[in-house]
């Protein structure tokens, strides 16, 4: 027996279904402070530097809901109103007894040799969005560089740039970890840990790419933008069952945005980003669907190749009704393989990895593995 990564939550003796519920009453109180404060720390100097037309403008800006890659300030806000959900979540899972790492990977961490692998894949991938993107703005005549007969001039100073590019590089990777932490993490363990067995998995898959796709339309995109984000984050949901963590995903994520706001940074005078097109097009819906299936494919072949991880090499904890007995340790009991299962009787029915007192149940020793979970990975 094995558990995967979205049942994970299960293999805690103390899981009950009212827990994520706490997690995410947590994660909500946490959200709204921290956006109370960012917004005292922006207006309060924006205030005292540009007085009330200053505020007037900033709040114009924020509510519009748009990621403006040519305005720092108005990006930095957005970007780090998203990053404050990346130590919110982590808090929220602990304070609710869900288990410490539940939501990094298989092994409760991040697989930091994994992560280094998926590298290669992300940088494909990168380099093919810039071919696609950013090469049509580019031109030989008269020597390399951009085409401004094509793109027009660019709309933001040389600092105004820098400083994007450098917000841009700092904020990104940790905006797209917290959002695959919350919706392929959190949200996707929450459901499959409420509904059993496949029918469980694809409700999860569903329901986080649907709620991650519809977060989005306030940013202003059209139905082939929340086709493009719904698309991307389905496959990411895939990617995420099949490698049994979330570090491929996260790096998939925090390289697609970079590259998206770093192309659009100069603000070129010929592309709008309050057009249709900016929001949205057919063609953009079909480069993100073929480059996230290409990344999973290789993905799926370097986690073959590793001999990847896949799954926990434990069971699910058994839910007791009414007192915990003796044998599981009390209140000492955390998981199959913690200090309380060290008593366990010997093959005892029902009981989570219960094969041997001598040879725990967290053990990846403790009994048979499905062949597919690759238990004998290297990252």
């Amino acid at each position: 027996m094995s558990v995967p990564y979205q049942r994970l939550p299960r293999i805690d003796g103390r899981w009950r279904w009212w827990r994520p519920l706490v997690a995410l009453a947590v994660l909500a109180g946490w959200y709204l402070v921290s956006q109370v404060l960012i917004v005292i720390a922006f207006t309060i100097p924006i205030g005292a530097t540009s007085g009330a037309d200053g505020l007037i403008d900033f709040e114009q800006k924020l509510s519009s809901g748009a990621l403006d890659p040519t305005d720092p300030l108005t990006l930095s806000v957005s970007l780090v109103s998203l990053v404050v959900l990346l130590p919110g979540i982590v808090v929220a899972v602990r304070i609710a007894g869900l288990g410490r790492g539940v939501l990094s990977s298989v092994r409760f961490r991040v697989r930091w040799g994994w992560t280094a692998w998926c590298l290669i894949p992300t940088l494909v991938i990168a380099a093919i969005m810039f071919a696609v993107q950013g090469l049509p703005m580019l031109t030989l005549d008269g020597g390399f560089g951009w085409d401004h007969d094509a793109i027009g001039q660019s709309t933001v100073t040389l600092s105004t740039l820098v400083l994007t590019i450098a917000l841009v590089v700092v904020l990104v990777p940790f905006q797209g970890a917290a959002e695959e932490y919350i919706f392929r993490g959190f949200l996707m363990q929450t459901i499959a840990s409420w509904i059993p067995r496949r029918a469980g998995t694809v409700i999860a898959v569903a329901v986080s790419t649907v709620v991650f796709a519809s977060l989005h339309i306030p940013n202003g995109y059209n139905v082939w933008g929340i086709l493009d984000v719904g698309s991307f984050g389905l496959v990411a949901a895939i990617i995420v069952l099949r490698t049994g963590g979330l570090e491929a995903t996260v790096l998939q994520h925090a390289f697609n945005n970079i590259m998206i706001f770093v192309l659009q940074a100069p603000g070129w005078s010929r592309i709008d980003l309050q057009s249709q097109d900016a929001n949205g097009t057919w063609q953009g819906w079909l480069v993100t669907l073929g480059t996230s299936l290409a990344y999973w494919g290789m993905v799926e072949l370097l986690a073959r190749w590793r001999r990847l991880d896949r799954r926990f090499a434990g069971r699910e904890a058994p839910r007791f009704r009414g007192p915990v007995p003796a044998w599981a340790g009390g209140s000492r009991w955390v998981r199959p393989g913690g200090t309380g299962w060290d008593g366990a009787p010997a093959h005892a029915d029902g009981v989570a990895g219960s094969a041997d007192a001598a040879n725990p149940p967290g053990d990846a020793a403790a009994g048979p593995v499905d062949a597919t979970a690759g238990v004998a990975g290297r990252s």
